[in-house]
């Protein structure tokens, strides 16, 4: 089983757009890990009802954590905690953040952004593609760094381009 470690803003996006769709991904593409302090960021979502949605709370060592306090530059103590943890565990850092994406693939880790996601949990059956396309078209209206052009991709991917949503009209 494949084990994703979820950063807060991807926690974000589905939990105010969907918050059932950490279920589907769970049954879908894998188990669904975040670290304790990277959850207590996402203050919508409770810890109780993260593990009721099917997410695995990790408590991180303190070793773990002192290594991620001394760092600098372009990550945050929670970004370089989340690139610690899936580099210590061997897991996908599943996360939209540029620099935390960048440190991933420098350091071997295996990336994967929110809607890549998304798509992965269509092609596994567990999310049919017009639920996928509305949910990408209501993370595109209320994230504006996803483009129309990575929406436009995501659709594609899950062959829905083109097609509005009824949810959410001329997107």
């Amino acid at each position: 089983m494949r084990f994703l470690l979820l950063d807060a803003n991807v926690l974000i996006d589905f939990f105010d757009v969907e918050p059932t769709l950490f279920r589907a991904i769970a049954s879908g593409v894998g188990k669904l890990q975040v670290a304790s302090p990277i959850l207590r960021e996402v203050a919508q979502l409770p810890e109780a009802e993260a593990q009721r949605l099917g997410i695995t709370i990790v408590d991180p060592p303190i070793e773990m954590l002192a290594t991620a306090a001394t760092g600098g530059g372009a990550l945050s103590f929670e970004d370089r905690l989340c690139l610690e943890l899936a580099r210590a565990e061997g897991w996908t850092c599943v996360t939209n953040d540029g620099a935390l994406r960048r440190a991933c693939e420098d350091a071997g880790i295996a990336i994967l952004w929110g809607l890549e996601l998304i798509a992965m949990t269509v092609e596994a059956g567990a999310l049919t593609a017009d639920d996928a396309a509305d949910i990408g078209r209501s993370i595109a209206a209320s994230n504006r760094f996803i483009t129309d052009a990575v929406l436009d991709r995501f659709l594609r991917r899950i062959g829905r381009r083109g097609r509005p949503s009824p949810r959410c009209p001329g997107r």
